[in-house]
């Protein structure tokens, strides 16, 4: 039998599905410019669970309307203090019409004998934070004795620029914290890696003009595509320097957004006044930031002293709208052994180390506090903010039991 097995026992798993559910029909996409489209109403929920059920948690407003949820289960004796994160926010559901159910229904479908859980945040990432707050609400509720504390993190703003993690670690909560496990999509493989991220914007400066009279005007455009031909061999180049890593990957520069006229409405007929791109880019160990935004910056005053005058005269400007380096926590770290020994015990078999493709709320942990930080959760790697969102039912359960273990051993043990 497993070490605590009466811990494993007292885990409601039919009520953590519902819970999950009801977690996925509180639409908690965040869009700054709709009223009321925010975690408010998700938060609000979980708040009021976590007090009926008897913990100590508190509430802090982090945006108009994007409170962040803190909560602690305590020990009987002093000890190392565990945190599990699990943000509130979920990406928007696209185009409704595409999704063959409901997006914020939650609906329960069996797919070749396995019953999987629809929504947008299915996957990505409502039934992780349902599976880590009933693992600790199993572990209250068996009245099973350890040491130390755990602490639940529910933040907003996962999904955008982290402000939610950001405030949590600024008003000091993360102060006391040893080791967090992130509960992030993962196929329950034990991430000790992540990969940095740089947000980059560049806005072009042009001249408007007619479409049929382009010589008298400057047209943006031109300098947009100079710039990703030249983002490409960057891209290239760092691939063929450092190689595909072997938890992370490729690294990455992507163009996403690209917007012309950056205000105003575009028409088929006008040259742009203005343009502007964002850019993705990923990270992995052996590249730094300061030296790929120095490169950037330096492709664009090429092209600024190259075309000074005329119609394809070049006037480009680049921020950085967000940085956060790659992380990696070692497999000897005791939150990762810990981890690692849950997984064989309910698996019955080995853990699978990965690293994670992007960055969690875990990277600012990990950087600003030093934190030890594993992800890892339930849910198909690839699925998140796809439509038709899904997780099956039986990973939900099995990864509940394995952060359950996961607190014991790495507390008591």
């Amino acid at each position: 039998m497993v070490k605590y097995q009466k811990v494993l026992d007292s885990l409601k798993a039919e009520e953590m599905i519902t819970f999950t559910q009801e977690l996925i029909r509180i639409e908690s996409v965040y869009d700054p410019d709709v009223e009321g489209a925010n975690e408010e109403e998700v938060a609000k929920y979980i708040y009021e669970f976590l007090c009926k059920e008897g913990f100590e948690v508190y509430i802090e407003e982090v945006a108009p309307g994007r409170p962040n949820v803190i909560a602690f289960l305590r020990g009987e004796e002093g000890g190392k203090t565990l945190l599990f994160e699990g943000h509130t926010d979920v990406v928007s559901p696209g185009d409704i019409d595409k999704w063959s159910y409901d997006p914020f229904s939650g609906k329960i479908i069996e797919v070749d004998g396995k019953k999987r859980i629809y929504g947008r945040g299915a996957c990505d990432t409502k039934q992780n934070l349902a599976a880590a707050i009933y693992a600790v609400k199993a572990i209250k509720d068996s009245g099973e004795k350890f040491k130390g504390n755990i602490m639940l993190c529910i933040p907003v703003d996962e999904e955008g620029l982290m402000i939610g993690i950001k405030d949590f670690i600024r008003r000091g909560w993360a102060d006391d914290v040893d080791a967090a496990i992130i509960c992030e999509p993962e196929e329950k493989n034990l991430c000790i890696y992540q990969k940095g991220a740089i947000r980059i914007g560049i806005a072009f400066k042009g001249k408007m003009a007619h479409g049929c009279m382009p010589l008298t005007g400057n047209n943006p455009n031109w300098a947009v595509g100079k710039v990703i031909n030249e983002l490409r061999r960057l891209e290239n180049f760092e691939k063929d320097r450092l190689g595909e890593h072997e938890y992370l990957g490729w690294p990455s520069i992507t163009p996403t957004m690209i917007q012309a006229p950056i205000k105003g409405v575009a028409q088929i007929n006008v040259i742009p006044d203005d343009a502007y791109m964002t850019l993705d880019i990923r990270t992995v160990p052996g590249q730094d930031h300061e030296a790929i935004k120095r490169q950037i910056q330096g492709i664009l005053d090429r092209f600024m002293e190259r075309y000074r005058y005329g119609d394809e005269k070049f006037d480009a400007y680049m921020e950085v709208l967000d940085d956060r380096p790659y992380t990696t926590t070692s497999k000897d770290e005791p939150v990762v052994k810990a981890v690692a020994k849950a997984y064989k015990d309910i698996m019955e078999e080995e853990p699978i180390y990965n690293g994670v493709p992007g960055a969690t709320d875990g990277t600012f942990l990990a950087v600003e506090k030093g934190i030890p930080v594993i992800v890892t959760g339930a849910g198909d790697r690839e699925v998140p903010h796809q439509v038709d969102e899904w997780c099956e039912i039986y990973d939900i359960i099995e990864t509940a039991k394995i952060y359950i273990l996961s607190a014991l051993y790495y507390l008591n043990e």
